[in-house]
């Protein structure tokens, strides 16, 4: 009877075993599809900026000089240095 009870509780044991190895693996595939899904994210949102500001440069660049210009140029160096304190915040998470 107890070697009945031993053969059973190394079955569970290596069956345990196994299910840890695959809640590991599936861990690792869940860690690495968040790690693409940000990588894949922030590279598109440094296009989108580079794209944007390489518009307003050019039109900037077309328009003869208004002071409102420099006013509105003033207000996107704002809005950007707000952007860059936001993503500041989590370099202490």
């Amino acid at each position: 009877m107890e070697e009945a009870i031993s053969e059973s509780t190394y079955a569970l044991q290596q069956k345990n075993a196994e299910l840890e190895k695959k809640i590991q693996y599936l861990e690792t595939i869940i860690e690495v599809h968040h790690v693409t899904k940000f990588d894949e994210n922030l590279h598109r949102f440094k296009l989108n900026i580079r794209t944007g500001l390489r518009q307003i440069v050019a039109e900037l660049q077309a328009m003869e000089y208004d002071p409102a210009n420099t006013e509105r140029v003033d207000e996107l160096i704002s809005y950007l240095q707000d952007v860059i304190h936001e993503l500041e915040r989590f370099h202490y998470c």
